[in-house]
């Protein structure tokens, strides 16, 4: 077996390093796998396209199928393509780049290499990758021709390295080379077979071996040598939008002062004009100023000719989108911004983000392949013969929102047993395997919960009194610490309660004494004190409410930027409002489905509290649809409130404004003054669908009543709510919708919980 696998890695073309193992200027394996084209390459097959007019073959060149001449002229003349250009050139390198690998020596080599090529060069290794960005960005093609090192020269000092075959010489540097001054010659099956550049008043062409070019090439067709550069197909809309530019001008330059009709002599025998008075006024007008006035008599009269000029606005957006179109850009990237929102703004913006990532990938693939991997070869760093010496060109991410929301989606995913530990680092671009050991909890997390984990059994080892009697004696609540345990009369009627809890109502609707069910623990008089965010996580209604704070600054945002684009039109004072207020509709919409998506997940947990009350193994079967609607068109109600309110404010605030100024003071002002609305209808429809499932679950499980817990310190409707029951049996012949209306919250940021009777 040994003997006839030394003979298959013998006919594969197995072969040693630059240098033996351990050798000097060496850290490679001393194994690399041949690479020379004559032996491992595999015959095309299929005939390709060519765009030159001999066919194929060693002496026929092609060029692209654009004039990329035309393109980087035009790249220097019109000013949207040269921005178009600027934006995507620097977003490709908007946030760098960095090399990645596995194997430490593999990462210094190439940068040992890449630092003496920049040094031999003088050109920056950033400035290189930048340029190569900078003609895809232009040309959707980049050229490199190798500078071998011959006898050495342009190597580092002390390392040694072995050209890749079929080449002579490792590698030295690297050049851009125009892309408009190369063509390439290919066989009939498309096989490169020689590259050669052309610059007029240059001499000789120059002809490049394929082992001696780079070529990266992103849109490239099959069968084609060349990259589609994507700025060809728009050359002529530009030309076209100038053109119509253009004439707007003369148009401009033709009517901007009126055409006068001068009329001598009146159509009366004897008020005739004379030849002679017709040249003398001639000689009048051609020699008055342009501010000047003449005085003419009676049988003179001037009249003002009306053209009706044709309005060249919509053809030029027209064709303005078509140019902004075909360059993939909005009018909010070009600096337009009076069109959109800033939703649509961002939309707009990640489907540029999208086609540069694109290129990104190409970049990246290609450098890695015709860059990287040679000089990794050159010193014996043979990724096919170890992957750990792979090393990779990545462009850092350039959404760096983005990459936070997919991070913690993978931290997600995990945390709710989705996927493992290993395929959450590779998936946010860690190594899979990692030294533990080296996390933040093993390192310092570990060492302060064993140090509080000791300082608590020493505190509960030196206490006096149990947490049961403590309660007692110092009852606490959600409201703080009492100095003394409760007295037993201790508003023991419900009107001595409120007259000395509010003395400035005067009158309570419930007289009687206050039923306080007594519980069969001390855990359940400590539940007593709870509300419904006690039993419902606070973090989801938190995020609610962030959420629907940040939908709210949009809309005034929204509402704040139509007004200076208003101002910037001169159109203000604003005689129509539907412009202005339309963003709140659409917000409000957002705010709904907000709403819904967390009502949703608050029934649900009402329902699983219902089972646990009743003790039941099963949740309790309800339609949940027909639970959401009634849920649903509830918050609507509510936000179509907040919605009129902003309308009717805003428009008797800015009613005959005409100072801006003032009108952005009041604006910011009204959306203020209506804020504190979107915490309470967060929390009070959380509560109220958190209450709602629980009933609608008791109600499938049969159960008579239910009560509403009264939280020592809240309002007198909650007080008189708590005492009598709420019928279960009456409730399940009523409709949802009636039902929805008969449990608590009673009022604006009452949180009530519900109990199962009888505990």
């Amino acid at each position: 077996m040994a003997k006839l696998f030394k003979q298959m890695m013998r006919r594969i073309g197995l072969q040693n390093a630059p240098t033996p193992p351990g050798g000097a200027g060496s850290g490679g394996s001393g194994v690399t796998i041949n690479r020379d084209p004559k032996q491992v390459q595999v015959k095309r097959i299929g005939y390709q396209l060519s765009n030159g007019s001999g066919g194929s073959g060693r002496d026929n060149f092609e060029g692209p199928a654009a004039d990329l001449t035309l393109i980087a002229t035009a790249i220097e003349r019109d000013s949207y393509l040269t921005q178009a250009v600027m934006r995507y050139r620097e977003l490709i390198f908007k946030s760098g780049y960095h090399f990645k690998g596995k194997n430490e020596q593999a990462l210094d080599y190439l940068r040992l290499r890449l630092e003496m090529i920049a040094i031999a060069t003088l050109i920056p290794t950033e400035e290189l990758f930048q340029g190569i960005g900078d003609d895809i960005v232009r040309y959707a093609n980049s050229f490199i021709v190798k500078a071998r090192a011959k006898k050495g020269v342009g190597l580092p000092p002390g390392v040694t390295a072995l050209a890749v075959l079929p080449a002579k010489d490792p590698i030295a540097g690297y050049f851009r080379l125009p892309p408009q001054t190369i063509t390439v010659a290919r066989d009939a099956n498309g096989t490169v077979l020689s590259y050669k550049q052309e610059v007029q008043g240059q001499g000789d062409a120059l002809v490049f071996k394929p082992e001696d070019m780079i070529h990266i090439a992103v849109n490239r067709p099959a069968g084609q040598a060349f990259g589609s550069p994507w700025a060809a197909p728009m050359i002529d809309d530009i030309r076209l939008l100038r053109k119509v530019e253009e004439n707007a001008a003369l148009l401009l330059y033709r009517h901007i002062f009126p055409l006068l009709a001068y009329t001598v002599g009146l159509d009366k025998p004897g008020w005739e004009s004379s030849p002679e008075e017709i040249t003398e006024l001639q000689t009048v007008i051609s020699d008055m100023p342009t501010d000047g006035a003449i005085v003419l008599p009676e049988r003179h009269k001037i009249e003002a000719v009306n053209i009706n000029t044709m309005d060249v606005r919509p053809l030029m957006d027209y064709f303005e989108n078509r140019v902004f179109t075909g360059m993939g850009m909005s009018a909010v990237d070009m600096g337009r911004g009076d069109t959109a929102n800033r939703n649509t703004a961002d939309s707009m913006s990640g489907m540029k983000v999208d086609r540069v990532k694109g290129w990104q990938q190409q970049i990246q693939v290609q450098i890695d392949k015709f860059m990287i991997e040679e000089l990794l070869l050159e010193g014996g760093f043979d990724p096919m013969a170890n992957p750990d010496f792979n090393v990779d060109f990545v462009f850092n991410e350039i959404e760096q929102e983005m990459r936070i929301k997919m991070d913690t989606h993978e931290i997600f995913k995990f945390e709710h047993n989705l996927q493992t530990w290993e395929e959450t680092r590779k998936n946010m671009g860690s190594d899979p395997v990692a030294d533990e050991s080296r996390l933040y909890f093993q390192m310092i997390g570990m060492q302060q919960a064993e140090h509080q984990a000791s300082l608590d059994q020493a505190a509960a080892a030196a206490a006096a009194g149990s947490a049961s009697t403590d309660n007692k004696q110092q009852p606490s609540n959600q409201h703080g610490t009492r100095s003394g345990p409760k007295k037993s009369t201790e508003w023991s009627y419900s009107e001595q309660y409120y007259q000395e809890k509010y003395p400035a109502i005067g009158f309570f609707r419930y007289v009687g004494p206050i039923n306080e069910r007594k519980a069969p623990d001390a855990k359940w008089e400590v539940d007593l004190q709870e509300s419904v965010f006690t039993r419902y996580p606070s973090e989801r209604v938190e995020e609610l409410q962030a959420g629907i704070e940040a939908i709210y600054s949009d809309i005034e945002s929204d509402v704040v930027s139509e007004m200076k684009r208003a101002q910037d039109r001169k159109a203000f004072p604003m005689t129509e409002s539907n412009t202005l207020l339309s963003s709140i509709h659409f917000g409000k919409d957002k705010m709904v489905q907000q709403v819904q998506k967390a009502a949703n997940g608050a029934l649900g947990e009402g329902i699983k509290e219902a089972m646990k009350d009743a003790k039941r193994n099963r949740l309790a079967s309800i339609d949940s649809s027909l639970a959401m609607r009634v849920v649903s068109e509830s918050s609507k109600k509510s936000f179509d409130t907040t919605e009129k309110l902003l309308h009717s404010m805003l428009s008797e605030k800015l009613e005959n404004l005409d100072d801006p100024v003032e009108a952005m003071l009041r604006v910011k002002g009204v959306f203020q003054s209506l804020r504190y609305r979107n915490a309470l209808l967060c929390r009070t429809l959380i509560a109220k669908t958190f209450n709602y499932g629980y009933v609608l679950a008791m109600v499938r499980y049969g159960e008579s009543e239910v009560y509403a817990e009264y939280t020592e310190g809240s309002c007198p409707t909650c007080l008189e709510k708590s005492q009598a029951p709420i019928d279960l049996s009456r409730l399940s012949s009523l409709d949802e919708m009636t039902i929805f209306d008969q449990i608590p919250p009673w009022h604006p940021n009452c949180d009530c919980p519900l109990t199962l009777g009888g505990r």
